[in-house]
């Protein structure tokens, strides 16, 4: 049998209904874009700054020590198999006349390699390449100058430049970490000869493990790797220690027996002249001589005793100095591919339940062309392909465009916003089949089987049943009527929108979710905007009301402390030395110990549900919210630290609200109490009376001038590294929240031109018995208003859940999101669904202003 009729007829279903083609076409793309272009972020990203760390062959671990490195460390840590070691210098210095602070590092030879982006390498010691935050100040050929009293370990302290090139250990062009010199903050960074460098002994070892090399940075197999290896590390440092200690002793050592040979023959001498009976004073002379020298061999032998072991701390990427940019990056990539496992699969759910209501309506419509077409001959499997072509055809056009818009559009604009301050640079587009045929099996699941679900059931009747109209939902009593004092309270048009909200039961869910799903995502997507927007207000506007801590230098005289305590008479609203220690475990936090317990001028301790007081007192310490989560404890429970070495129970007395990073918080009577050492404060906590940026980092560079000061840390870094994770989490919620209300549009708009098409007959009887336009369209729409409302309450209920459980995926060890949810976010869907509401109904009004009422009412029979 020719099908030249019956292609033509498949055809024509694409063209009578263009906008319910249009609609299924929009709403798969909408899918697939999303879930393409989420989910491949993430990856695409990781293969690019993978590409970046293999490239430039980044380290895998940072050693350090007070003493410094020699070779001697290099060549213990080259017997370890599997590893290798390079030794580096590197100094922070501040730029001439300003507090901008630059850490110049020798140029690496062998592992975390700088790239070259204009210029050329150093060649001699007059000669240096900066980094990429420094060029829009210097070009090449340029002098740069630093300041001579920071420059001690350099032999120069002007440069011409020659280049700028990008670090491989420092990612972020903007948040470069803490400096031990200017402001506290790191504003740049350049590379200069080894030459260059006036030092005894290396600053830094890095090091790389080749079990290391074939895992990508951002897996689990890499840090479980890297836990061992650092652990291997730590075990071969502390036997090092002990050879370098004797390394470091040997040359005193024999300097201290030499001078004790020659006084020995001193001693000789003396005793020798006074047989021989030499005058008393040249004796007393040899004497005097003999007894200084054995007083400075005394010294130098005491001194020598005292020496300790080399302390080494090995830093990994994510904890050495600069590694904010690196953290940021890996934190970015993970919160979005965690919110690509939410939002899509939403999406797909809701574009699935519309389609599978689409499809039913176009089956019914295309009934009596199917009752033709088998009364032609054709079998019933050839009029079922029809629609599962026209389901595949529309199905798979919305994907492949979803595909490359998610691809190659979606995907590098997110990545852009996390990467447009890095070294990394724009992600390399990668293609996934994974993800490609996971939106197309998403794509067949949604139209192409509701279309052969619907078509089977509903065609399988007789050809002669099939040219005949569908027969109209039955009607049955509802609830509603059993409640007679209500239903008789009601109207005419409210009766019959209760039970034609009933009747229509498929047409009800399909209304319902399509309007839940789509209020959920702008819900949560809204949710999570402000969640992420609000912390870096909260915790340093309101929690956290200090400005710097001054790291104090206990050896310093009286008189050098003096400068400080002027300094701080001038500048300080409120000050408090206090003791700041390291604890470890799972996760390290930073303990903050109050002599008397007054905390309140620096640190707002409260609870987030409530906002209630909580007291430090003398039976417990307060945790940060995050690190008590982490640990597994809540108020009243007890938890073993490791603080000063040693294993500590400490009790938790109270939770408080803090947003980024670890924190617990001690009086000195607990502190001393729970882990039995004296209490000595080792900082100054400081909150400014001018809390502007400029003044906050001009005060901390005139902190680190003074002589007692070893460092300052103030809470701007932090800041713009939250900063920083914000900015790329909101723009990804801004795009998904646009896709959520363009959602809401083609469910509403698709679902009411459905209700229209079906009771087309039904609505120009009414006409005809007299109700006025506005009448009828409200006898129609009135069903979707009250749906939609259902459907509203519904969404806002479940865009709760869904946006606690997104900012548990997105948030980071050390960083936690508000999850309260301020007014305007339950009112934002709100308004929205009702605003497309009002302008669908003007647009149904309009429809049904210009309905031939002879023409619906002619009967098929």
């Amino acid at each position: 049998m020719k099908k030249k009729k019956y292609w033509k007829d498949v055809l024509h279903a694409f063209t009578i209904s263009f906008g319910r083609t249009l609609s299924i076409v929009f709403l798969l793309a909408l899918g697939a874009m999303a879930l393409t272009g989420l989910k491949v972020t993430g990856p695409n990203m990781q293969n690019t700054a993978q590409e970046y760390a293999s490239k430039t062959k980044m380290a895998d671990f940072y050693v350090t020590s007070d003493y410094g490195l020699t070779k001697t460390e290099k060549a213990e840590l080259n017997k370890i198999k599997g590893v290798q070691v390079e030794l580096a210098n590197l100094t922070d210095v501040t730029i001439k006349h300003t507090n901008s602070a630059v850490r110049i590092f020798s140029v690496p030879k062998k592992m975390s390699l700088c790239t070259l982006i204009s210029g050329r390498m150093p060649k001699n010691d007059a000669e240096i390449v900066l980094g990429p935050s420094l060029q829009k100040k210097y070009r090449v050929g340029d002098k740069i100058v630093f300041s001579k009293d920071k420059a001690k370990f350099l032999r120069k302290n002007a440069y011409t430049v020659v280049g700028f090139a990008k670090s491989a250990d420092i990612w972020d062009n903007s948040t470069m970490g803490s400096s031990s010199a200017g402001t506290g903050e790191l504003k740049g960074y350049a590379f200069a000869s080894e030459k260059a460098f006036d030092s005894a002994f290396y600053t830094i070892g890095r090091i790389r493990f080749d079990n290391l090399s074939n895992h990508p940075y951002y897996t689990d197999d890499y840090d479980k790797k890297a836990d061992d290896d650092q652990r291997l590390l730590k075990n071969k440092l502390q036997k090092i220690g002990q050879t370098r200690l004797e390394h470091l002793k040997a040359q005193p050592l024999a300097k201290i027996e030499r001078t004790k040979q020659k006084l020995s023959e001193l001693k000789e001498n003396i005793e020798q002249a006074k047989r021989n009976g030499v005058p008393a004073l040249m004796i007393a002379r040899q004497q005097e001589r003999y007894d200084q020298g054995m007083s400075s061999v005394r010294a130098s032998e005491n001194k020598l005793s005292q020496m300790k072991k080399p302390t080494y701390t090995i830093d990994d990427r994510k904890s050495i100095a600069g590694s904010d940019g690196y953290g940021t990056y890996k934190n970015a990539t993970t919160s979005i591919s965690a919110v690509g496992n939410v939002f899509p699969v939403v999406l797909y759910l809701v574009a699935a339940l519309v389609t599978l209501t689409t499809m039913t309506r176009f089956v019914d419509e295309e009934r009596l062309n199917a009752g033709l077409f088998r009364a032609l001959g054709y079998t019933k499997r050839q009029v079922i392909s029809k629609f599962v072509i026209y389901g595949f055809v529309t199905s798979m056009s919305g994907t492949f465009i979803g595909i490359l818009v998610g691809n190659f559009f979606l995907s590098p604009m997110i990545s852009d916003i996390v990467s447009k301050t890095t070294v990394v640079g724009s992600e390399e587009i990668g293609f996934y089949w994974s993800y490609t045929l996971l939106t197309v099996a998403a794509a067949l699941i949604s139209s192409v089987l509701p279309a052969l679900l619907v078509a089977t059931r509903n065609l399988g009747e007789e050809p002669a049943h099939l040219m005949l109209p569908k027969p109209p939902a039955s009607g049955s009593k509802i609830l509603l009527e059993k409640i007679a004092f209500l239903w008789q309270k009601l109207s005419f048009t409210q009766k019959v929108t209760a039970r034609n909200i009933f009747r229509y039961k498929q047409r009800m869910l399909m209304t319902i979710f399509g309007v839940a799903g789509s209020v959920a995502l702008l819900f949560s997507g809204l949710g999570i905007q402000t969640s992420v927007s609000g912390v870096s207000k909260r915790q340093f506007g309101q929690i956290i009301k200090y400005d710097m801590l001054v790291f104090n230098d206990s050896r310093k005289s009286a008189s050098q402390k003096a400068k400080s305590e002027q300094l701080l008479a001038r500048k300080a609203r409120a000050q408090e030395n206090v003791m700041l220690k390291s604890v470890h475990g799972k996760n390290d936090s930073s303990l903050f110990v109050f002599p008397d317990g007054n905390i309140n001028s620096f640190v707002d301790l409260r609870e987030r549900k409530g906002g209630q007081k909580i007291p430090l007192g003398n039976s417990g310490a307060v945790f940060s919210e995050k690190f008590a989560n982490l640990c597994g404890v809540k108020k009243g429970d007890s938890v073993k630290l490791k603080i000063n070495g040693k294993k500590v129970r400490v009790k938790v007395s109270g939770v408080a609200e803090m947003y980024a990073g670890h924190f617990i918080y001690m009086t000195k009577a607990y502190y001393e109490k729970a882990t039995h050492d004296s209490y000595q404060s080792n900082v100054t906590i400081v909150r400014l009376k001018n809390q502007d940026v400029k003044n906050v980092e001009n005060t901390a560079a005139d902190f680190i001038k003074l002589p007692d000061v070893y460092n300052v840390s103030q809470n701007t870094s932090l800041i713009r590294q939250l900063a920083s994770i914000v900015d790329s989490l909101q723009m990804v919620m801004v795009i998904l929240t646009v896709l959520s209300v363009l959602l809401a549009i083609v469910i509403l708009y698709n679902l009411t031109n459905i209700n229209v098409a079906e009771r087309i007959r039904e609505l120009s009887t009414v006409k005809v018995l007299g109700f006025h336009n506005r009448e009828v369209t409200l006898y129609i729409y009135r069903e979707t208003i009250v749906l939609s409302f259902v459907g509203i309450v519904s969404g806002l209920f479940f865009g709760q859940i869904m946006h606690k459980i997104i900012l548990e995926m997105i948030g980071s060890d050390y960083i936690m999101f508000d999850p309260s949810v301020p007014l305007r976010i339950y009112l934002i869907p709100v308004a929205a669904i009702v605003f497309i509401l009002f302008v669908l109904g003007c647009f149904v009004n309009r429809k049904l202003k210009q309905i031939d009422m002879l023409e619906a009412l002619k009967s098929v029979d």
